[in-house]
């Protein structure tokens, strides 16, 4: 659960340029659930984004969400895991 809150905030102060340059300003990120997969020997990270615009959307996604997950998870997490990240994509009011 520690891991959880840590990758959100890391995300969202640590690299909040690095989102907004990707994917627009006020664009955020929300870790939904973190969990460990036995049978695979890797993490399962579930994420949100939160989108300001779609401009460029289509160039970046998810390629762009997958490499900003992994390296805040080689940060904050146990790098010697393989990561598998699922995303979901929503659009900010």
């Amino acid at each position: 659960m520690k891991h959880k809150k840590f990758l959100q905030k890391f995300l969202n102060t640590q690299m909040k340029k690095r989102i907004e340059s990707i994917f627009g300003k006020d664009s955020n990120i929300f870790v939904n659930n973190l969990s460990f997969v036995r049978s695979k020997n890797s993490y399962l990270i579930n994420v949100t984004l939160y989108l300001s615009e779609l401009e460029n959307f289509d160039e970046v996604y998810p390629t762009g969400l997958t490499m900003i997950i992994e390296q805040a998870w080689g940060v904050v997490g146990d790098s010697s895991k393989n990561v598998i990240v699922q995303t979901s994509v929503d659009l900010v009011q």
